[in-house]
């Protein structure tokens, strides 16, 4: 056996035993669980201009829907969601969302691309996305790749509705990889099933096709983390930045609270303890009343 066999073996094992270790555990998981993905808070927006809107500024944001997240009233009924905007400077933006596939649930994805006026241009079912499997340093995934512009779809929200949050998705078991990849006979094994949830961890990567420039006169104002939507910023075509509070005595907008104690929340679960600091400072500054205590209930647990 030739050494490039040798370190493909090994490769292909570390990798087997990394999803092992992540999702071996799921088929010992007792059936009779029960699992809620029923939603009984009221929704923050009865439209999608309501939405508080995260720029999709830097290479990637990770980020969670979780009990923190905005909750919306879709057409299939209520699902916590999460909303991202372009940022000024970006004509057209390649996207590739993943929604992590983990032993306690997966969030099942449906997407919708917005016009400038809110309207609903593209739809991405959870038909469209691929399984992808698990690598050297993550996870298995639902994986979709697509593009926005900022002329026709600068606008995105993720959800899951409750027709997906039923489900559940059935994940190649990493031994039986293993052995198609080397060519072995298929293994005795049985494929994890992984519910699908309401809550679950997602990740954009971020890549900009067409920048667009500005005079210095003409320079938009800097994005800010979530704005409020008015009737009037409705029929712009474009998105307008909300200001940022700068003192401390000001008065944070809810969604906006959500926002910062969900990034919060997403940064002291990875034990990234200061980026979970500088985000509670951020927060304080912009007028948070709730980012202390709940990175300080947080770290408690």
């Amino acid at each position: 056996m030739g050494v490039g066999d040798k370190m493909k073996i090994m490769k292909l094992t570390l990798a087997a035993l990394l999803t092992a270790s992540l999702v071996g555990c799921a088929s010992s998981s007792t059936i009779d669980d029960v699992k809620d993905v029923t939603i009984s808070q009221p929704a923050c927006c009865s439209s999608y201009g309501e939405f508080a809107w995260i720029p999709m500024t830097g290479n990637s944001i990770d980020f969670a829907v979780d009990e923190y997240s905005q909750i919306g009233d879709f057409p299939e009924g209520k699902s916590y969601f999460s909303g991202f905007v372009l940022p000024e400077n970006v004509e057209r933006m390649r996207v590739d969302l993943n929604s992590w596939i983990r032993t306690s649930g997966v969030f099942a994805p449906k997407v919708l691309l917005l016009s400038p006026t809110f309207q609903v241009v593209e739809t991405y079912e959870l038909t469209d996305f691929d399984f992808k499997p698990s690598s050297m340093f993550q996870l298995n995934s639902y994986h979709k790749r697509f593009e926005m512009s900022q002329t026709s779809t600068p606008y995105m929200v993720v959800y899951s509705p409750q027709e997906y949050r039923e489900g559940q998705i059935e994940v190649p078991h990493p031994e039986r990889i293993r052995a198609e990849e080397l060519g072995l006979a298929r293994p005795m094994v049985t494929d994890p099933v992984i519910q699908h949830q309401k809550f679950g961890s997602l990740e954009l990567d971020l890549k900009p096709i067409n920048l667009r420039s500005y005079r210095v006169s003409e320079a938009p104002a800097a994005p800010v983390v979530a704005q409020q939507a008015t009737p009037e910023t409705q029929a712009k075509t474009a998105p307008v930045a909300a200001p940022v509070a700068s003192s401390p005595a000001a008065t944070m907008l809810p969604e906006s609270e959500a926002f910062y104690n969900s990034q919060i929340k997403a940064a002291v679960e990875s034990n990234d303890m200061k980026k979970a600091l500088t985000l509670m400072e951020e927060a304080k500054r912009a007028g948070s009343s709730t980012a202390e205590a709940t990175f300080l209930e947080l770290i408690k647990k």
